[in-house]
């Protein structure tokens, strides 16, 4: 019986702390792929700004590395994200089309 009360437990936790990380990287990615499936972004810039957010994803690994984020690496990673924000809304915005 404790046995499955504590694999439950541990479970329940996996699955709490993966939904904490999950839907700020998700909304990223479904904004860029909503922006190709709508012609608002070329194959090069939606290339470009997933390998953006793969470097972003890296680089939080590194910081999270550790155990402890540092203001500086906090700060950093704050500026990271709002560049790639930006510039999705640039390429999204630039009226480019993309060719069928």
């Amino acid at each position: 019986m404790k046995k499955l009360f504590v694999l439950g437990l541990v479970l329940t936790i996996i699955a709490a702390s993966a939904t904490a990380q999950g839907p700020r990287d998700r909304v990223r990615r479904e904004r860029i792929e909503r922006g190709f499936e709508n012609r608002q972004l070329t194959r090069p810039e939606k290339f470009r700004l997933q390998k953006s957010q793969f470097r972003f994803k890296a680089e939080r690994r590194r910081a999270l590395r550790d155990g402890k984020v540092t203001p500086m690496e906090r700060r950093r990673l704050h500026m990271m994200k709002r560049h790639d924000n930006r510039e999705i809304f640039r390429l999204k915005h630039n009226g480019r089309r993309r060719v069928i």
